[in-house]
């Protein structure tokens, strides 16, 4: 009886091995054929061309330039792509992004002051701690079809909830500039929650047009970011931002009726110099949008 047992159970243990190797063998021969494709032995010749190395933050003591990912080709996933039709077409390759070994993410404790200069983007932003100039600003950026981050004083907002929700629902970027003109622990994180309440999103940015190591303390401690722009306008816009543009330049301005006044110029003065206009979310980010 326990021989019985015994060779049934070599027989089923035999089986199994039998499977185990065949399935092995099955595997290495997809392997060989993949690897001798045509279409896959192209795609390994052509991958290295389209390779683009990563690009570190740049960090200067206390202040941080974003990096910019790099790219590489994702070798499987354009096989599969392309075996659809089964020949080789570059603008079927599909691509991974490549972090920097030191990428912006985290970096808390540094002030940003500006966005990588592989992208040829500016930000524009406005410091809204009186709403006189808003509607006007608004319409203007409205009929020129720009997009801008607002820092917005927290008491501003309290009184103009409406209003903040509908800049948001059109694209603007709302962010923290502070409590009754100042950035104090017991108001941040009102502001914070009522600016995310009504946006449906977080708020990631603190402002400063000098360094401030109460400010960065704070908002490091609370996981945002502490902008100080590239460009400061102060009372001649126009003239600074030709003087100073650059790629991934933050731009602010005061509500000012110079800046009203200057706006519709330097908007058409940015774009000839061949620069998008994004938030600042867009110019800081180290992802490289236009690939798959």
């Amino acid at each position: 009886m326990l021989m019985k047992l015994y060779k049934r159970y070599a027989s089923y243990l035999g089986i199994f091995v039998l499977l185990c190797f065949s399935f092995f063998y099955t595997e290495k021969a997809v392997d060989i054929i993949r690897k001798n494709d045509p279409v896959m032995k192209q795609i390994k010749e052509e991958a290295s061309k389209y390779e683009i190395d990563p690009v570190n933050a740049y960090i200067f003591g206390d202040e941080i330039v974003s990096g910019f990912n790099g790219k590489k080709v994702n070798i499987e996933k354009s096989f599969n792509e392309m075996k659809k039709i089964n020949q080789y077409r570059s603008s079927m390759l599909v691509f991974d992004e490549v972090t920097p070994t030191t990428p912006l993410e985290e970096q808390y404790d540094k002030y940003v002051i500006q966005g990588n200069s592989s992208k040829s983007q500016v930000a524009l932003i406005f410091k809204i701690d009186d709403m006189t100039y808003l509607d006007q600003l608004v319409n203007i950026l409205s009929d020129k079809e720009v997009v801008a981050t607002f820092f917005m004083d927290g008491e501003l907002v309290e009184q103009n909830m409406d209003t903040v929700s509908k800049l948001a629902s059109s694209g603007y970027e709302i962010e923290n500039l502070g409590y009754q003109g100042r950035y104090s622990s017991d108001k941040f994180q009102w502001t914070n929650n009522m600016i995310t309440s009504l946006t449906k999103k977080n708020t990631n940015y603190c402002y400063t047009d000098y360094k401030d190591s109460n400010i960065i303390d704070l908002c490091s401690k609370n996981s945002m970011y502490t902008i100080k722009p590239t460009i400061s306008t102060g009372s001649y816009p126009f003239l600074s931002i030709k003087k100073n543009l650059e790629n991934g330049s933050l731009i602010s301005f005061n509500m000012t009726e110079a800046t009203l006044k200057e706006l519709p110029s330097i908007i058409s003065y940015i774009r000839q110099k061949g620069y998008d206009i994004e938030t600042i979310t867009d110019v800081i980010s180290e992802r490289r949008n236009e690939d798959k």
